[in-house]
């Protein structure tokens, strides 16, 4: 599911699949110079939705990733803000804080309901 959508390329998105969360993002950091964040990280689905809910239940949740980093869902006036870090080694950032204007409901996977 995308998150949110740069003009240009850009993305953030969680995708879910076999009871993991993965967050993605392929943000730019300075379009004059063609520098992007590329950055994802993976977490178990428990830990995830216990950190939505706790984000939108006191204003602020934490997950521990798969083989590292972390997650912080931070609850906004405007909607949330979301800090992610990767584990050790890997890619080019270490970590991210996305401000997004949407609904904390949005970060709940979807269901596929049986037609």
């Amino acid at each position: 599911m995308l998150l949110e959508r740069h003009a240009t390329e850009g993305f953030f998105e969680l995708v879910t699949l076999n009871g993991f969360v993965d967050l993605r993002c392929h943000w730019p950091v300075d379009l004059q110079s063609d520098e992007w964040i590329d950055i994802q990280n993976r977490f178990a689905i428990a830990g995830y939705l216990r950190a939505v809910d706790d984000a939108m239940s006191t204003g602020s949740g934490e997950a521990k990733g798969i083989t590292g980093g972390s997650l912080r869902i931070i609850s906004t006036l405007e909607g949330f803000a979301i800090e992610f870090s990767r584990p050790e080694g890997g890619w080019s950032a270490s970590s991210l804080r996305l401000h997004v204007r949407r609904s904390l409901a949005e970060l709940l996977p979807y269901r596929s309901v049986p037609a």
